[in-house]
């Protein structure tokens, strides 16, 4: 059985390309989050490098608008840094994953009432002046007939 490795540890070996390249984007997002003005900064994460082509996302197109205004200076700012050489950004927006507890509930089917709660219904209807209540009370309790 495979027993899971942390990836600090995996150093040498097969992974070292891959690891080497995680942490360069690591220290490419600290660099990118501290170069641009706050609150752009938060809404702004690295995805990759290729081709000397910078590739952010951001949470929402109002930022991404913001992001490829400060392009150009980003590009100059890192640029002087001497950690990667870069041409250009490339902005994509890619809204934050959503957490399962804030996905939209279905919607239950209309509740129904018993025999005894449509008798009851009735009764209350009888009992009611008021002509439009009435009418929804007798609506109501007629819904125990369509199930």
């Amino acid at each position: 059985m495979n027993s899971p490795l942390q990836i600090n540890k995996l150093s040498g070996g097969k992974y070292a390309r891959l690891v080497a390249r995680a942490r360069a984007l690591m220290e490419l997002q600290v660099l990118v989050h501290n170069l641009l003005p706050e609150p752009l900064n938060t809404h702004c994460r690295v995805l990759a490098v290729r081709d000397e082509t910078l590739i952010l996302a951001t949470s929402s197109p109002v930022w991404a608008a913001r992001l490829r205004f400060h392009a150009p200076l980003l590009v100059k700012q890192l640029s002087d840094h001497e950690t990667v050489k870069l041409r250009t950004v490339r902005v994509r927006v890619r809204p934050p994953e959503k957490a399962l507890d804030t996905l939209p509930v279905r919607r239950q089917a209309a509740l129904r009432p018993g025999k005894s709660g449509a008798a009851a219904l009735q009764q209350a209807a009888q009992t009611v002046s008021d002509p439009g209540l009435k009418t929804a009370l007798l609506r109501l309790a007629n819904r125990q007939n369509f199930r």
